[in-house]
């Protein structure tokens, strides 16, 4: 079976590291520094009904800055190191997912251990996870991509098996927390790094093939995750004490109207819809910017991917397209699963909405890769149109 691609404009010679030609990527960092304004807006709005408003409210707009800092930083990082950094990336995420079953520091919240508090900081291991197995899988391709310039990527059982080896520890520690959502989430992204980036469909289909049992397993032993999927049938029923969440947040989405009710208004946010600055904060976008305001937030996230594939595309080499289309898709699909939640087209997985749910782990993961993809496109080839324009060239 054929492979997909995903073409480059021009390829670097061979032996060559590309060097730097031009700036960032003006309207990427723009949509993220507006998601990140919104955010912070919307998590002030939801504190508002909180004992400590202030305290939530100047803890994400510190974490907003702090992420702004990593990504100006990271973007000026030469993003071929993150390759030669990747087992120490790896293995921060490896020790911070093991200490969460360390007492006095593996923290559980609604049944689950998937944060670690030290030093005053609650972090999700599970982000830091997400980004290494992102590097590594990028890794792994361009490896591949060395051994078949050309055609179909050829995988060594030996780099497969490696992988494997990486990737599966990460699986079973992430799903002993257990976080299912979380997991089905960073391997959607791997997996499509995978078909774009030129693996043979007859061995995706092998792979996807293997991770069945695993998925059966877990259903098997979670039935809270078969849970969420009845709630998910049941959102529409008033009835349905099950489906609260879900039916709370379409009431939230619907109050809004096209305007909304203005930041600070909590006729629904107040107590009543669920996680109103995190996994819900979408519904609170609605029902206090309304439908324009909804709009907005799905317009500043379609920049984002956009400019994002963008780059990827006009990557000088195959390791910086692989990067800027591995993070560019995870914060994509990030967004579309916690939209997905909160309208009530996907049951509910607990993953938050990039650049603008509470919590500094989401806001400094998604940051470093935005930042990865901005150092990709300091290097990035011009389209020949704008490369005639740069030389002077008119027609």
């Amino acid at each position: 079976m054929k492979a997909m691609g995903f073409p480059l404009t021009e390829q670097p010679e061979a032996g060559k590291t590309p060097m730097p030609t031009r700036k960032v990527d003006i309207l990427l960092l723009f949509a993220v520094t507006f998601l990140l304004s919104i955010g912070i807006g919307m998590v002030m709005s939801a504190s508002l009904s909180t004992s400590q408003p202030f305290r939530l409210f100047s803890r994400q707009l510190i974490s907003g800055v702090i992420a702004l800092g990593v990504m100006i930083v990271v973007a000026r990082i030469d993003y071929h190191l993150w390759f030669e950094w990747r087992l120490l990336l790896y293995a921060g995420g490896m020790i911070s997912l093991i200490a969460l079953y360390i007492p006095h520091v593996g923290m559980v919240m609604n049944g689950a251990r998937r944060w670690i508090h030290l030093a005053g900081l609650t972090l999700q291991p599970s982000e830091l996870a997400r980004d290494a197995m992102i590097i590594l899988t990028a890794v792994l391709l361009v490896k591949a991509r060395k051994l078949s310039p050309d055609g179909p990527l050829v995988l060594p059982r030996k780099n497969l098996i490696s992988f494997g080896v990486f990737l599966g520890l990460y699986v079973v520690l992430i799903l002993r927390e257990p976080d299912f959502g979380s997991c089905v989430f960073m391997l959607s992204v791997l997996f499509l790094m995978f078909f774009l980036g030129g693996v043979p469909l007859s061995l995706l289909a092998r792979l996807a093939a293997a991770a069945i049992p695993v998925v059966v397993w877990f259903l098997v032993h979670h039935r809270y995750t078969l849970e969420r999927f009845s709630n998910f049938r049941m959102a529409r029923h008033a009835s349905s004490a099950a489906a609260t969440q879900l039916g709370q947040s379409l009431v939230a989405l619907g109050s809004g109207g096209l305007t909304g009710a203005g930041l600070g208004h909590d006729w629904v946010g107040g107590g009543i819809l669920p996680e109103p600055g995190t996994d819900f904060i979408f519904a609170l976008v609605g029902e206090q910017l309304g439908l324009v305001g909804t709009l907005s937030v799905v317009f500043l996230f379609g920049i984002l991917f956009y400019r994002g594939m963008h780059v990827a595309k006009h990557a000088p080499d195959f390791a910086g397209r692989m990067l800027a289309l591995g993070f560019t898709l995870s914060i994509a699909i990030e967004a579309i699963f916690n939209m997905g939640v909160a309208t009530g087209l996907l049951p509910t997985k607990g993953i938050p909405l990039p650049f603008m749910s509470f919590g500094g782990s989401s806001l400094l993961a998604n940051a470093l890769g935005v930042g990865i993809v901005l150092s990709v496109s300091r290097f990035s080839v011009p389209p020949p149109r704008e490369q005639s324009l740069l030389n002077g060239e008119t027609r």
